[in-house]
């Protein structure tokens, strides 16, 4: 069950978002629920990828293992002739 929040927005920016919202055929409270809702995502997103940071470092810590710099770009560049290949088959 969804509840509904009452947020103060200034007065200059309420009518800029207005306007907006008029042109995109929405009203200025499902425009500025769809910025908040990106907004949440994105700092999820980030915090998750902190996260997996966070793990993938205490992992090399305990382990040493490591790639380098070198196989990296060997693997890379793999993976962009592949790509290349299969772009060009299609």
């Amino acid at each position: 069950m969804s509840t509904k929040e009452t947020v103060s927005i200034d007065g200059d920016l309420k009518k800029r978002l207005a306007v907006i919202a008029e042109r995109e055929g929405s009203t200025v409270s499902e425009l500025a629920e769809g910025v908040l809702r990106l907004h949440a995502e994105d700092v999820e997103r980030q915090e998750a990828e902190f996260a997996e940071d966070d793990r993938r470092w205490a992992r090399y810590l305990e382990t040493g293992e490591s790639i380098s710099g070198e196989d990296m770009k060997a693997k890379l560049q793999a993976l962009a002739d592949e790509a290349g290949r299969k772009a060009i088959s299609a």
